[in-house]
């Protein structure tokens, strides 16, 4: 191998003790959490071949476990011949345990093993030393006085042939029936002094031989496939945790292959420190190529930063012992022992970190991480179990560095599952979100089909209600008309000679053209207001019979075009204080929607007063709606709606009727729908049978802290109006004139309006109640 055959002594200078029992203080410490944990040492037998307990063999039988028949020392003037020799003066230790270790690598160590054939035939057998790769080795088989080199590991060509035939430093052994023989082994490890002799039949050894060869091809299989499979996903989909477990994976093949000594027996069995050097690269190359896995599949960086600060320490610690073992050759013993250390260190922290992070992982992102759990769980258990077998802390646990591979194997399995696993799982919400996206494309397909089918039936109600309003102003011009006949006929018989009865004919004339005057006004007013959106409301005192005769005009014609019948009716006498041109237009549209759903009979719309209300009806014969649909109009959440869908109209009538009638404190209720007819209920305050007149400055006495305008005092009016035009929020007009032009000017300046002549009963209004109880 190129290296001494012989350890010479140092001179014990003060530098040197000192970094000796630096170098001890750290094996004491790294070799409790690593495999490299000595068996300790007690004082034994007399130094002599014959005093050392021999093992019996058995031909056909592999022989017991040799750790209780090991002798050995680390005198650096011994050698095997001497130490077998009966006057050798030092002590020879013995093994306590069943794993057999040497303690802290780096010294020369010499093995005394006494063999005899206890048979009655003779036997063969192979003692295998289970290691391959060694700084110094020389085995010895010992008879008496002569001492014969059966096995020289520092000699290149002679390794190769050994290791070729038997994988690990091994010799055959012959004993005839009571023949003795003593093997003496002299070695000097760099990194570990942990020596699994055997003794085994021919059939043993090359069939566990087999089997190690079945399962290193089992293992690199496996990790080659997984790691074709993550470079697969890795050009697929791009994520970079497959391609750091591919390079995990990688290194799980090649220490696999190292481990079991096929690198060293083809490669390198001439050259001890650079197998040592290609173990720290594999081994620290695995775990930092894990490592970064985990940083990158869990996202360490960003949901747990703690974590990742201890990832990228170990991660960085694994590159430089990397990086430093090209010179490793170069380095004095004590540093090549503390890079040793730090390597396994490195691995063991990394494979006993990550189930913390396992853990962490299934509790931020689901259960379906629990391979992770599982694979990194599998080889820190591997260590902590193998720990603690090799400590010799419980003497019946067996250990079996071999299944390394395997769990390590395993581990990768599991971490890939883990991959597949969380893949469908993003599968999975990737084809939930589409499925919500999808959702939300048809909701918004509908909500924009919506809001163009409202837009339409915007700009059909629009145009029923301008048609309603060119109806309105129709029956109001006809009724100007009429107007204008009359005041016509009165100025001619006032022009004629007249007679006592012309006189009343004059008179009923002119009554009859006031009355249809004050018709024409609250219909054209109602009218000009039927669109808009204010909360304005203009309170009079009228009879019930004003509010429903100008309906009866303007509906019975169109009604009769369908051969259907409209009438009104009044029970008893009825006043209400409320908006005339308001209910009109609720009314209008309520008739309006009874004519579109009746096709045979009519509608009727009676008033009557129940105490301090008037509550009318439009009962009509129509086709009816569903229940639902009822009581989804009654509900008030329906912002448009039909009773029908089959029948023309946009389903904004009965809001806005609802609509007006809430504002003047009323209520609207559909009473009944069948098959043969619809019943609608509207009920409004403050109906009286008669009123009593109240002067203005009354009114103002009685609502304290407002103010009582009186609009047709032009001048006064209009001093009484701030800069801005406006009379303030607490300000009422009083006026004759309800015309729609008054009406809209005075919407602008004032908080309400009433009209003349004012009564009492006007107090009692829900809209000034607030009034009245403020003062």
């Amino acid at each position: 191998m190129g290296v001494r055959t012989t350890r010479l002594a140092r001179p014990a200078t003060a530098a040197t003790a000192s970094i000796r029992a630096l170098r001890h203080l750290i094996t004491a410490a790294a070799l409790w959490l690593i495999v490299l944990i000595p068996a300790g040492a007690v004082p034994a037998f007399p130094a002599a071949a014959s005093a050392i307990p021999a093992i019996a063999l058995t031909a056909g039988r592999d022989a017991p476990d040799v750790a209780p028949y090991l002798r050995y020392t680390k005198d650096p003037s011994a050698t095997p011949a001497r130490a077998a020799e009966p006057g050798f003066a030092l002590p020879l230790s013995r093994i306590s345990g069943d794993s057999i270790h040497f303690g802290p690598p780096g010294e020369r160590t010499v093995v005394l093993l006494r063999l005899r054939n206890v048979g009655g035939s003779a036997g063969s057998w192979i003692f295998t030393t289970g290691r391959g790769s060694l700084k110094y080795f020389r085995m010895f088989e010992i008879d008496g006085n002569r001492t014969a080199l059966v096995v020289d590991g520092n000699d290149p060509a002679s390794a190769r042939a050994n290791l070729g035939s038997y994988q690990a430093f091994s010799t055959e052994i012959v004993l005839d029936p009571g023949q003795e023989k003593v093997i003496g082994i002299e070695f000097v490890s760099e990194n570990s002094t942990y020596m699994p002799f055997k003794i085994l039949t021919y059939r043993t050894f090359f069939k566990e031989r087999r089997e190690n060869i079945a399962l290193v091809a089992g293992v690199v299989v496996g990790a080659a496939m997984l790691l074709l499979l993550n470079f697969l996903f890795f050009s697929i989909t791009g994520f970079r945790e497959f391609l750091w477990l591919a390079v995990a994976e990688a290194f799980v093949v090649l220490n696999t292959i190292h481990s079991e000594g096929y690198f060293t027996i083809f490669l390198l069995y001439d050259k001890p420190l650079t197998s040592i050097a290609v173990e720290q690269l594999f081994k620290c190359g695995f775990a930092a190529a894990m490592a970064q896995f985990a940083r990158s599949f869990v996202k360490t960086k960003t949901y747990f930063p703690r974590r990742d600060r201890a990832l990228r320490v170990l991660i960085g610690l694994a590159l430089v012992v990397i990086a430093l073992q090209p010179g490793l050759a170069f380095y004095p013993p004590d540093m090549r022992f503390a890079l040793h250390t730090t390597g396994w260190l490195v691995a063991i922290a990394v494979a006993l970190f990550l189930p913390f992070v396992a853990v962490a992982a299934m509790r931020q992102f689901g259960f379906q991480l629990w391979p992770l759990l599982a694979g990194w769980a599998s080889l820190a258990g591997f260590i902590i179990y193998s720990a603690i077998a090799s400590m010799g802390i419980f003497a019946w646990l067996p250990i079996n560095w071999h299944l390394a591979g395997p769990i390590t194997l395993f581990e990768t399995m599991m971490v890939t599952l883990a991959l597949g696993l969380n893949l469908r799982k993003i599968r999975n919400d990737k084809l939930a979100a589409d499925a919500n996206y999808a959702r939300s494309l048809i909701d918004q397909l509908e909500i924009t089909e919506q809001a163009k089918r409202f837009a339409e039936e915007k700009a059909q109600a629009l145009e029923i209600v301008h048609s309603q309003n060119a109806l309105l102003h129709a029956s109001g011009h006809d009724s100007r008309q009429v107007i204008l006949a009359l005041n016509s006929a009165v100025a001619v018989l006032r022009q004629q000679t007249r007679t006592p009865q012309d006189g009343e004919l004059i008179g009923m004339l002119e009554t009859s053209a006031d009355y249809l005057n004050k018709i024409v006004a609250t219909t054209i007013s109602g009218a000009n207001i039927a669109s808009s959106d204010t909360a304005f409301v203009v309170l009079g005192a009228f009879p019930a019979e004003a509010l429903l005769e100008p309906l009866l005009m303007m509906f019975r014609t169109v009604y009769a075009s369908r051969r259907l019948t409209l009438d009104v009716g009044v029970e008893g006498d009825v006043i209400l204080i409320s908006d005339k041109p308001l209910l009109m237009r609720a009314l209008a549209n309520l008739l309006s929607n009874s004519f579109q759903h009746t096709l045979a009979g009519g509608a009727r719309v009676t008033l009557v007063r129940e105490g301090a209300c008037a509550v009318i009806e439009v009962r009509d014969t129509g086709r009816g709606m569903p229940a639902a649909v009822m009581a989804e109009l009654n509900s008030g959440t329906a912002i448009r709606m039909r009773g029908d869908e089959t029948a023309p109209g946009t389903g904004s009538g009965f809001r806005s009727a609802r609509r007006i009638i809430e504002l003047l404190h009323g209520t609207l209720r559909i009473v009944s729908s069948a098959s043969d007819g619809t019943v609608i209920r509207i009920t409004l305050p403050s109906a009286f049978a008669r009123t009593t007149p109240m002067p203005a400055a009354e009114l103002e006495g009685r609502l304290e802290g407002w103010r009582v305008l009186d609009f047709d005092d032009r001048e006064g009016f209009a001093a009484s109006l701030d800069d801005d035009g406006k009379a303030g929020q607490r300000a009422i007009a009083i006026t004759y004139d309800d015309t729609a032009i008054t009406r809209g000017r005075l919407s602008e300046i004032v908080a309400l309006v009433a009209i003349k002549p004012i009564c009492r009963e006007l107090l009692d209004h829900p809209l000034l109640v607030p009034a009245l109880q403020q003062v």
